[in-house]
């Protein structure tokens, strides 16, 4: 008898705690700041108004796509480097001209680009953990090439999706106030409000939505993804890419997604890419159709008509199983095969890009 009396108790202990646990995760994911606010049932209802691709309550990929599609990968014992990745200091253009183009890679999906005279900062993640929190999570295993004080004046800041590795909850408060204009999916415009970033500012776009800005023509592109920070209210935000011309310069930026036809709708829609920036990096086998493979990549670059480009994505964070220089290697060779120009600057090597053809160097080789 004393002995299910005692283990009856300890069920009940076991029941009470794990409810405690529940209501915190419960109440952190809906209250917590860095978490962010869902768009809310008035919104909601606007978004349903806005985008074809919203509906029963949340975003939908243009075709249907299933997220985890399998065995994971094997965990590789070369997750993370030995030794922390180095950072070049950046040589951001001082005196920029129209006509002008520079890439700077600040690590994982973070850049710093100058398209003539407008500074342009996308997805920029500063935090040491991409995480709602900052005891836990993936951490960074790269410099960081500058601080958030450091950083020129911002004209456009854009964000393609609500993800942790792409829209930095800290970083955001931080620069808010240097910020011009604000460009984002669809949805991830009610997360910025709640963060402060004033409304008369900020551009949400669906897909193929354009906006002008400083005589740079900025259109949303979509992507095979999805999105959430609260597991609990998948998709309510939307996410893609990015693509700009200034009228001398086309430029690129993939997003997260996997490999569909997008590449080929983007160069028959908007024209062929001289740079494009492309996801390589965080996939597997489990969710094949959200990441692409690095030979995906290659392929998106052919089929996107682009002359040269740069790999992003990587050399940061650690969110999968492959060692942290495999999607490199992988799409250096698969670029060597199909003739494709790919350039891999180092972590705050600003590429000027009449001079992109001297940014090829194999500096990962170096470490571990």
């Amino acid at each position: 008898m004393k002995l299910l009396k005692c283990a009856g108790k300890a069920i009940l202990i076991i029941v009470v705690t794990l409810v405690i646990l529940a209501a915190i995760v419960f109440l952190f994911l809906n209250f917590s700041p860095s978490v962010g606010k869902a768009p809310g049932k008035s919104e909601r209802a606007e978004l349903e108004k806005r985008s074809k691709h919203y509906y029963d309550g949340k975003f939908h990929n243009e075709n249907a796509v299933t997220t985890m599609t399998g065995a994971a990968y094997p965990s590789s014992d070369r997750k993370i480097p030995k030794t922390l990745l180095r950072a070049k200091k950046p040589a951001l253009l001082t005196d920029p001209q129209p006509g002008d183009l520079s890439f700077t890679w600040l690590g994982h999906s973070s850049f710093f680009l100058q398209m003539g005279t407008t500074n342009i900062l996308v997805d920029p993640v500063f935090s040491v953990r991409s995480s709602p929190v900052q005891f836990a999570g993936p951490k960074r295993f790269s410099e960081l090439p500058l601080a958030a004080d450091e950083l020129p004046e911002i004209d456009v800041l854009f964000i393609s999706h609500d993800h942790y590795d792409h829209l930095d909850y800290n970083l955001i408060r931080e620069i808010k106030d240097r910020v011009g204009a604000v460009i984002v999916p669809l949805g991830v415009d009610s997360i910025l409000k709640g963060w402060g970033v004033d409304a008369e500012r900020i551009y949400a776009l669906d897909w193929w939505d354009n906006v002008e800005i400083g005589g740079i023509s900025f259109t949303l592109t979509p992507s095979q993804h999805f999105t959430g920070r609260n597991p609990l209210k998948g998709n309510s935000t939307l996410w893609g890419g990015l693509y700009l011309n200034d009228g001398v310069h086309r430029v690129y930026y993939t997003g997260d997604g996997g490999y569909n036809s997008v590449f080929d709708s983007v160069r028959e829609r908007l024209g062929a890419p001289e740079l494009m920036l492309a996801e390589c990096g965080q996939y597997d086998t489990a969710w094949a159709s959200i990441h692409m493979f690095p030979e995906e990549t290659v392929q998106a670059g052919i089929d996107a008509g682009a002359e040269w480009l740069i790999p992003v994505h990587w050399g940061s964070f650690s969110i999968c199983n492959h060692a942290w220089d495999d999607s490199i290697r992988r799409v250096t060779a698969a670029a060597k095969n199909r003739d494709l120009l790919l350039a891999t600057p180092q972590i705050g090597q600003t590429v000027v890009f009449s001079d992109i053809a001297s940014y090829t160097e194999h500096w990962w080789e170096a470490y571990d």
